[in-house]
């Protein structure tokens, strides 16, 4: 019988796939900074996320594409397509993944057509979110900076504390995700601060005003506004 068509709310993986899954890969464990695989490369094992945050970037020079977060998948073209990695995976902080070899991730579709499905479904929403950052390259610096801390925070990325909301990424990394020089951001996240929207130190960078960032970011206003 063929699978129903997926609603918007449906799980990337049901219970009874994740435990066909977990029985069949390997659990790992590594630190913030290890890169999972390169661009370019040819290996063609799964990721599945399990704690933690991954950063799919690509390009010379790099650009931060997006965040992956527990229940997420990368990787998972490779497998299907036999081309090289088309971006490098890294982990951002403490990280739990299941790794699935290219075997079993086709031999899981071929069992699990729901699943599949599910897949479509993912890659598809992926392909937005790059196309809506090529329409965003277009924007100010100042707002595309602004969306790239929000995207941030609603990866699941930041810390919510008494002080803000605390993102632990580099001003290098916040250039990359917005698709900015390094000076540019560094300038502007001076603005910000000026007007107690963020906060900023080493590999740290604390959103106290959300709203406003929200604002500037629709293109609403601007920090010194």
């Amino acid at each position: 019988m063929s699978p129903a068509p997926l609603d918007q709310d449906d799980s990337l993986l049901t219970k009874e796939e994740l435990l066909w899954l977990e029985a069949k890969g390997q659990t790992l464990h590594r630190s913030g900074g290890h890169v999972f695989f390169q661009e370019g490369e040819e290996t063609d094992f799964v990721l599945l996320i399990r704690k933690g945050h991954v950063m799919i970037s690509a390009g010379r020079p790099k650009r931060m594409i997006a965040v992956r977060r527990a229940g997420e998948i990368v990787g998972e073209m490779a497998p299907l397509r036999r081309k090289p990695r088309s971006a490098t995976v890294e982990a951002i902080d403490e990280v739990e993944v299941l790794l699935v070899s290219a075997a079993r991730w086709i031999e899981f579709l071929q069992r699990h057509p729901r699943a599949a499905l599910a897949q479509l479904v993912a890659k598809d929403e992926r392909l937005e979110q790059a196309t809506r950052k090529i329409a965003e390259s277009e924007l100010a610096v100042e707002r595309r900076l602004a969306l790239a801390l929000i995207e941030l925070i609603e990866s699941g990325l930041g810390q919510h504390t008494g002080d803000g909301i605390v993102l632990r990424v580099s001003q290098r990394d916040l250039a990359d995700f917005a698709g900015a020089s390094l000076d540019s951001v560094k300038k502007i996240i001076r603005t910000f601060k000026s007007a107690a929207i963020v906060s900023a130190a080493r590999q740290r960078t604390v959103v106290r005003d959300l709203p406003a960032l929200g604002a500037i970011a629709a293109g609403e206003r601007t920090a010194s506004a």
